[in-house]
């Protein structure tokens, strides 16, 4: 069977206004979201559109975004039209306007400042950037702030951040007290008083039981992590000292009327007292990276006042500057990653504790300092019922009042609302509020978050998004600290299939920056991100890379995910899902799983046929549940529902409950569900052993495990498995699919082209194939539920080398930017290398010719053009047609009939990166500088980078049509784990 080329256009027209309101459908805006929003919208089953008509012309809302950076303010008019076009030409789906400060590494230089933020000179610039996407269908976001953590100079201390403080003195009983009650601190003049305790001090002041991590229970100070931490230990009580005492609560004295310009006045019983003097003031959270003149506190996060008093001083004068453009190329308001720090207070916090948790809040102040109240145990269960208040206040006071808001004026939200910096968030609650539950992830690096959990943060935003019934993931990515336009696609490749098998399929590019033509070439940009914008020297062949991003995430975007396991993470906070391959329900390789919390166990899930099927839409055949004191009992009775309604769920039995109160009507439902064997603490994979469920991806296993990952949705249609390889080495790997069908299919989102699978084998209900991925590879494997009947079984057949094009090659250079008009290569070298620095110093495209004869002519084989190894890509023309751009290894591209017998004509148009122009521009003994920017990392010193057509160039043949699936003319098996 010969493969088939999807070369079909669809003009989108009205098509993509109609994709663009199933994201945020306009019956839904004018409702908050509270729990799933429309599934049946949402996230259907049915495809948006036929799979190869999406698959072969991408609709605007499968297509990349970025993270389009306003620096300083210094933005055009002009600079934002050619941007737009830009991205329209290139296939980026649309931006996210975010104005910010370059912030600082290194040497690098300020930008000038442009209009300050919201005022009406850049409010102009705003409704042209929507006037400009809304011409040329793009979809706009908006940052809501310059910069992120949500605030600015109109923020006053009493609407900012706040956090708990206090005082402590001990006074002498028995007599009249008339003292000064020093003040806490009080940061930028401002401080409130929350209430004056007293309670008796032993004689050994040191004996009084202290709560252990009480900084990090009550205040989420933890030392050295800077992203999602794994707050299990929070939960944990801690060992007591020998002969320590805990405070009694009926001791407790409150002193706050005595208490009157500092001073206490009371007749103090006979002993010795402890007073604590406890307030609150602004916590010091401020907003970070903005442009000149946007500084200021942070809001409030736990106060829906202070956001809604933001958005009526700065956010609603911008939105009615822009008019019916809100809705229509606006249609998104953003905020950024929560980096705030230390936070946990609000002035309604006492009524809301009371409200939420069912006892007063404040016989356990003192926990609050540090010291254990009424047992060491009770304490605990105390910060746990605390960092929960402030975890839901936080939910309904910062992100259900920004959906509230957004839905009302017609528009969606994406906000970073789950961290991944850490914060006292129930991560899913906060993503569950969002249109498009929005994470990040950063580039692979050797310097900077180096670590997997420290840069990949999508398993969440997926967990959130299938569990409430969202359509699309969404990631900042790509982000880096240190390279700058030192990333090639190929570089990027691997970072994106693997937060692919982890849920994404949505692109937020981070980062693209608005450069005006007055600031040079490559111009102004940000100190972090892998910078994408016109100035980029593969811009001309962007097509390439994003193109295969936007086939992979339309592919991705399509029906339901298929995992087989829901992992309930608990209501302890902070509560965060980090990688995917972390694996709290301990189902991988073979098996998948998302995360759910309580509010989705609680309130969203049900059972049918025995299977959990949530409100979204979404499905799973066992339950995991978490460690002992992880969740409460009202979740336990959900639980138990479930047990009821027929679900199976497996996990360790719960000793205590999350928080204070019903502790023995909680260890009896446990006793009756573990006990009568309605629950058991078996692992998932054994329960779904148990239920016939077989793996439903795996790999033969031979040589080094972890090679390949998946993700599989399922559609009305078909089924689909995104395959990954993730080493870097060609693979060929027997696979079994949980899935069967006449004859499956492997789509390669590289080139486009469908081809009929090889090696196909029914088993059963699964189906085994044979896959071929070249280095850092992928596919997508299709089993359509209808087809038209079995087919016989196909093969590959080997490739064949037809020629191997030697020297001369006959180079051409762009004299304007330093290179040689002319200049032949007698072999194919790296140009980094080359004694002529008019040629070692390059950046730009250069484009190699050769003349070549094909004496036996094309017959029935079909031919590729293979470049070897290319730094970093190259767009081919062979007898003046565009065969496209080879961006990644194998680089090669099909002939088709492009070739021909005798001679033909091969032209390569390949293109480098910045840096070596950029290093070249620095040697003190440069003629000339041609490059302009406010980076300053590369020196004359800096390693200059691998660039060129570098070869072997080859012309392949193969029998059956499928060389393109091979990664060579040999691969070697690899296994899965």
């Amino acid at each position: 069977m010969t493969s088939r080329t999807l070369l079909c256009s669809c003009r989108l027209g009205l098509l993509v206004a109609a994709l663009l309101a199933l994201v945020v459908p306009n019956e839904v805006l004018s409702e908050p979201i509270d729990g799933p929003v429309r599934p049946e919208l949402q996230a259907s089953l049915q495809p948006v559109m036929p799979l190869e008509q999406g698959w072969a012309d991408p609709p605007m809302i499968s297509r990349t975004r970025c993270w389009w950076w306003w620096l300083n303010g210094n933005v055009t008019k002009e600079a934002i039209t050619r941007d737009l076009e830009a991205m329209r030409d290139k296939g980026i789906g649309g931006a996210n306007i975010v104005d910010a400060a370059h912030a600082s590494s290194g040497q690098n230089i300020k930008p000038q400042h442009g209009p300050d933020f919201a005022s009406a000179e850049w409010v102009e610039l705003f409704v042209h950037a929507l006037s400009e996407a809304d011409r040329l269908g793009l979809e706009l976001g908006f940052n809501i702030q310059s910069g992120w953590n949500l605030g600015g100079p109109s923020v006053t201390p009493e609407q900012s951040a706040k956090k708990v403080v206090w005082s402590e003195l001990t006074v002498e009983g028995g007599k009249g007290v008339h003292v000064e009650v020093p003040r806490p601190e009080a940061r930028n003049g401002f401080y409130r008083d929350i209430m004056v305790l007293a309670f008796p001090q032993p004689d050994d002041p040191d004996s009084v039981a202290r709560v252990d991590n009480f900084e990090q229970k009550a205040y989420h100070r933890y030392p050295g992590h800077f992203t999602a931490v794994d707050a299990s230990h929070l939960v944990e009580v801690g060992e007591g000292k020998p002969a320590e005492v805990c405070i009694d609560p009926d001791s407790v004295v409150d002193l706050t009327s005595r208490v009157s310009d500092d001073m206490l006045s009371w007749d103090a019983p006979p002993g010795r007292w402890r007073v604590l003097r406890f307030g609150y003031t602004p916590s010091g959270a401020h907003v970070s990276t903005s442009s000149d003149n946007w500084k200021g506190p942070a809001i409030d996060y736990l106060d829906p006042a202070a956001f809604h008093k933001y958005c009526d001083d700065v956010l609603t004068p911008i939105l009615e500057a822009a008019g019916p453009l809100v809705g229509r190329s606006l249609r998104f308001l953003h905020t950024d990653s929560w980096e705030l720090g230390p936070v946990n207070w609000t002035p309604a916090m006492p009524f809301e504790f009371s409200a939420r948790r069912g006892y007063d809040i404040y016989h356990f102040l003192p926990a609050i300092a540090g010291y254990a109240v009424g047992s060491r145990e009770e304490s605990n269960r105390f910060l746990n019922d605390f960092r929960r208040t402030i975890a839901d206040l936080i939910a309904d006071g910062k992100y259900q009042a920004f959906a509230h808001y957004a839905h009302q004026r017609g528009v969606g939200i994406h906000p970073e609302s789950g961290g991944p910096h850490a914060a006292p968030v129930d991560a899913l609650q906060n993503l569950g509020l969002s249109d498009i539950p929005m994470g990040e992830y950063w580039a692979s690096s050797r310097t900077h978050r180096v670590r997997d959990f420290e840069r990949l943060f999508v398993k969440q935003p997926a967990s959130a998004a299938h569990v409430y019934g969202r359509r699309f993931v969404m990631a900042e990515a790509f982000t880096t600290i240190g390279p700058h336009w030192e990333k090639t696609p190929e570089d990027l490749k691997p970072d994106f299939d693997r937060v692919a098998c982890e849920g994404l399929n949505m692109v937020m590019w981070h980062t693209f920056p608005c450069s005006p033509q007055e600031e040079g070439v490559p111009g102004i940009a940000y100190f972090a991100g892998t910078h994408l914008n016109p100035n980029v020297t593969w811009w001309r062949q962007a097509d390439g890379f994003l193109g295969y991003l936007n086939r992979c995430q339309f592919m991705l975007q399509q029906g339901q995910p298929a995992a087989d396991v829901l992992y309930f993470y608990g209501e302890n906070i902070p509560s965060f899902v980090r990688l995917k391959r972390e694996d709290p329900a301990g189902v991988l390789p073979e098996y998948d799983y998302d995360v759910a919390n309580a509010q989705i166990v609680n309130q969203h899930a049900r059972v049918e046929d025995g299977r959990i099927l949530l409100d979204g839409g979404a499905s799973y055949a066992v339950l995991v549940l978490p460690p002992s004191g992880h969740y409460g009992l009202a979740t336990l009775q959900s639980i138990a529902r479930l047990v009821g309604e027929g679900a199976t769920v497996v996990g360790p039995k719960p000793e205590i409950p999350y928080g204070l109160g019903h502790a023995e009507e909680f260890t009896e439902l446990a006793d009756k569900l573990w006990g009568e064997g309605l629950i058991k603490d078996v692992a998932a994979v054994d329960a779904l052993a148990g239920l016939g469920l077989a793996g439903d991806f795996s790999v033969e296993s031979r040589g080094r495990p972890g090679a390949f990952d998946f993700i599989h949705r399922r559609t009305a249609v078909a089924d689909v498995y995104f395959v990954a390889n993730r080493r870097n080495r060609p693979a060929t790997a027997a696979c079994t699919f949980r899935s069967q069908a006449d004859a499956p299919e492997v789509w390669d989102p590289v080139t486009g082209e469908i081809h009929a699978a090889t090696g196909v084998e029914r088993q059963g209900d699964r189906t085994r194939l044979t896959l071929d991925l070249a280095p850092h590879g992928s596919a997508f494997v299709v089993f359509p539920h209808a087809g038209g009947g079995p087919t016989p079984p196909v093969e590959a057949t080997p490739a064949r080398t037809v020629a191997t094009l030697t020297g001369p090659w006959l180079v051409s250079f762009d004299p304007a930017w330093g290179g040689p008009a002319s200049h032949e290569f007698e072999k194919l070298t790296d140009w980094s290398e080359s004694s002529d620095p008019a040629i070692r110093y390059y950046s730009g495209a250069a484009v190699y010719r050769q003349t070549f004869d094909l004496p036996d002519g094309p017959t029935g084989d079909d031919y590729w053009i293979d470049l070897g190894r290319v730094e970093a890509s190259a767009r081919v023309t062979l007898n003046g047609q565009d065969l496209g751009v080879a961006w990644t290894r194998p680089f090669r591209l099909r002939a088709g009939n492009a070739l021909r017998q005798g001679k033909n004509e091969l032209e390569v148009e390949v293109v480098n990166l910045w840096p070596n122009r950029l290093i070249g521009d620095a040697q003190p003994d440069a003629p000339r500088r041609y490059t302009k920017t406010n980076i300053r990392r590369f020196t004359a010193e800096s390693p200059l980078v691998p660039s060129g057509l570098l070869g072997p160039v080859r012309v392949l043949a193969s029998g059956d049509g499928q060389l393109a699936q091979l990664p060579s003319d040999s691969a070697a098996p690899v296994s899965n784990n």
